[in-house]
């Protein structure tokens, strides 16, 4: 049986996009709370918005042409990366609380890390396991 070296990576990592975009969806406001974003009226919206990015990358890195994976994994981990600066802005500038910085920061440098290893992981070369 052959396996790639990513094969428990994409899915998980897809996996957790796709119920931070479905939550973010489905429940904005309480999404937005448990990110510890604020809560005014406008922030579902935002949530929302937020939240169709992820379901659109999670789709991308499951998607079977490897090439196209890639490119998705690439402008997530730039994403993420542009994330972890506004997170750091937030807090600088005081317009976000530090649990949202946590939160949404500390979240985006978790899929930004599993980003590079399935980059990572799609540059080895297959390994068999018979």
């Amino acid at each position: 049986m052959t396996r790639t070296p990513n094969s428990a990576l994409i899915p998980t990592f897809a996996a957790l996009r796709f119920a931070t975009g479905v939550a973010a969806w489905a429940a904005p406001a309480r999404a937005a709370r448990l990110f510890g974003l604020a809560s005014d009226r406008q922030q579902p919206f935002i949530t929302q918005l937020f939240g169709s990015r992820e379901l659109t990358l999670a789709l991308a890195v499951t998607d079977p042409s490897p090439r196209l994976r890639t490119r998705a994994l690439q402008l997530g981990l730039l994403t993420d990366i542009l994330d972890i600066l506004a997170a750091f802005r937030g807090i600088q500038r005081q317009t976000l609380p530090p649990v949202g910085a946590i939160v949404t920061g500390g979240g985006a440098a978790l899929f930004a890390g599993l980003g590079v290893a399935a980059l990572a992981a799609q540059k080895r070369p297959s390994a068999s396991t018979e």
